[in-house]
């Protein structure tokens, strides 16, 4: 039996990129962005067809369907995490920590977090070991991992859920949207 290195590498880095464009095209159409999910949809099913047409013309050696199926695999991952670094969009990350309290200099994570320009609905609630504090942040994907580190530095033990809206409208935060962002900037540029 003839192996053809080539075309295994052939097989996998199409499959890889077959696939990594389907998992960005579909983030792109939940995101509900109509002119780029179709672009992306139209190389997919290109490059699809190809790696397929060639694993079912060289079904005789299995290593070629090896190579397709790791072009699978690898090409998920891939575009997970180009969709990690894109991040698109936004999430609500919700807070739950214990009534009351403060830091060090009598601040509550409400206060915190409006400080750094991040809009917060609080809500009252009852859990299990008495009296907590429900916050609500909705926050750029790419501000998710700051919402968390600044909640973690102030309770370690605080419970922490991110969801993505799909759609909202109006409110504190798309008023202040431009003043947040410009106020990161100026921490990020102080910070360095």
């Amino acid at each position: 039996m003839h192996i053809n290195i080539g075309f295994i590498f052939l097989v996998f880095g199409i499959n890889v990129l077959y696939l990594t464009i389907n998992t960005l095209r579909l983030i792109f159409q939940n995101k509900g962005l109509i002119w780029v999910a179709p672009f992306f949809g139209m190389v997919e099913i290109t490059l699809y067809t190809m790696g397929l047409n060639y694993v079912l013309n060289s079904l005789a050696n299995p290593l070629y369907l090896v190579a397709y199926a790791l072009g699978f695999g690898l090409g998920i991952g891939l575009g997970m995490l180009i969709d990690r670094w894109l991040a698109i969009g936004y999430v609500i990350v919700q807070i739950i920590i214990p009534q009351g309290e403060e830091n060090q200099d009598k601040k509550t994570l409400v206060h915190l977090l409006r400080d750094a320009g991040y809009g917060v609905t609080k809500f009252d609630g009852i859990g299990r070991d008495g009296a907590r504090m429900v916050l609500e942040v909705l926050v750029p994907r790419k501000d998710e991992k700051t919402i968390y580190d600044m909640v973690l530095a102030f309770n370690p033990r605080a419970f922490m859920l991110s969801l993505e809206p799909t759609t909202f409208n109006g409110g504190f935060w798309v008023k202040r949207l431009k003043r947040r962002r410009q106020l990161i900037a100026q921490r990020d540029r102080k910070n360095k």
